[in-house]
């Protein structure tokens, strides 16, 4: 998915069936805010997407002509960090035990492999043997390695998110990556996106 970075966001957009196409991103609050101001009385979706093809000249050339088959979705406020990882013998994976921005999507892998982890400390051992003691040392055990693998990737995906939603630093930086092409595969392993060879 190509990436897409406008003023206050980024997103992605890419080609699916029939022609269609499907356009993803994370706007700051107060950049929508702007966009829906200075478009009057569109809808905040529609105002978005002003905001992207106004300063996005590939994403104006690439839907030139295209039309919105369907109503735009939406979620969010997206909260990405660090969050406890159990408490009371319940144990949390996926968003609820951390978010990455989804500048690297990131997220689904993210949340079957925290389930992966936890599971395979609870399967251990027989399940008649996992007294309030042994809960304690598997959830510190599982804290341990959920900060461990996922720490990295939820650090660098807020760098990525930060730098993409600055177009100054994007510029500034393009020719620096084109340089070095290597830092490319470095946030990709951070990120999660790539293993170490």
């Amino acid at each position: 998915m190509p990436m897409l970075i406008f003023p206050g966001g980024y997103g992605g957009m890419v080609h699916s069936d029939q022609g269609r196409v499907s356009l993803s991103l994370c706007i700051r609050r107060d950049q929508l805010q702007s966009a829906r101001q200075a478009a009057g009385s569109m809808k905040a979706a529609d105002a978005v997407l002003a905001h992207i093809k106004e300063s996005c000249r590939a994403v104006r050339e690439a839907l030139a002509g295209a039309r919105l088959e369907d109503d735009w979705l939406s979620a969010g406020p997206i909260r990405p960090g660090i969050r406890a990882r159990a408490f009371d013998g319940i144990f949390l994976v996926g968003n609820a035990a951390g978010e990455a921005h989804p500048v690297v999507a990131e997220g689904i892998g993210m949340a079957m492999q925290s389930a992966w982890e936890l599971c395979k400390r609870l399967t251990a051992e027989p399940v008649e043997m996992l007294s309030d003691h042994r809960i304690d040392a598997v959830s510190a055990d599982y804290a341990a390695a959920w900060r461990r693998i996922f720490a990295p990737r939820i650090h660098t995906a807020a760098l990525i998110a930060h730098w993409a939603m600055t177009p100054a630093a994007v510029r500034y930086a393009l020719p620096l990556l084109r340089r070095f092409p290597g830092v490319l595969t470095a946030a990709a392993r951070l990120s999660g996106k790539a293993a170490s060879a």
